[in-house]
């Protein structure tokens, strides 16, 4: 009884490559899609720290401070 292996035959180099890319594809839309989402959550808390009299305070105070350290004074915000 004699075995008698047949070749494995590899796909090639190149088409390794076209065949990984493609199963690739979806990875990067889905690292896109998570930073756009994490984005605007960022920016809606921003929105709402924003809109908060605090902050609101805080930010012209600290814009009129700069005004006054660069010299451009009697802009009150």
């Amino acid at each position: 009884m004699s075995h008698r292996s047949t070749p494995v035959h590899l796909p090639s180099p190149r088409r390794m490559r076209r065949l990984r890319s493609r199963s690739e594809r979806g990875a990067a839309t889905a690292e896109y899609a998570t930073t756009i989402v994490a984005a605007c959550g960022l920016g809606g808390i921003l929105v709402a720290l924003l809109k908060s009299d605090v902050m609101l305070n805080a930010l012209k105070a600290l814009i009129n401070y700069a005004l006054k350290l660069a010299g451009v004074e009697g802009i009150q915000l």
